[in-house]
């Protein structure tokens, strides 16, 4: 791309901020037991390992071999089917995360499950519904009778199980 700045690669920062994160956490978890603090380090870990492969991946295309007349036809195409820019990514993320401490975990897991299939171009609706309660399921039972952890419901579920408990 002419006028494109190789140190100013929005991926690049975008995967420098989920390091910093995942950084963070893996720090924080020095403060935790050794058996809760297992499942954050390892996340964080995994987490940081794939940065630093995908960032020394790009960077090695960027600046590895000069660009051809070629690849600049790349970037002039559109989008394949089924591929998200990196910033309505993050938007459906962090949304995500909104839903789960306004409906709950449960709820939020459904709808980002039904929902970004569909952002992707995935139309067969039927198999979108059963994959996702499937997932859905199987996330609440492993974090509920595997991992003994308590599954968060949200204002929407507290206010309810409040309501309910009257």
């Amino acid at each position: 791309m002419k006028g494109h700045n190789r140190f100013f690669d929005l991926d690049l920062i975008l995967m420098a901020i989920l390091g910093a994160f995942a950084a963070a956490f893996l720090i924080d978890s020095r403060s935790y037991n050794p058996t809760a603090a297992l499942f954050p380090r390892l996340i964080s870990t995994i987490v940081l390992l794939l940065i630093l492969w995908t960032a020394a991946h790009r960077l090695w295309k960027l600046f590895g071999k000069p660009q051809e007349a070629s690849q600049s036809v790349e970037e002039v195409a559109p989008k394949p089917k089924g591929v998200m820019a990196w910033y309505v990514s993050l938007i459906t993320i962090v949304i995500y995360f909104l839903l789960i401490y306004v409906i709950g975990f449960t709820w939020a897991a459904l709808v980002y499950l039904i929902v970004l299939p569909i952002l992707l171009g995935y139309r067969k609706y039927k198999i979108i519904f059963a994959i996702a309660a499937m997932w859905t399921v199987s996330f609440v039972l492993v974090f509920t009778y595997v991992v003994h952890t308590r599954i968060p419901g949200g204002l929407l579920g507290d206010f309810l199980q409040r309501f309910t408990s009257r």
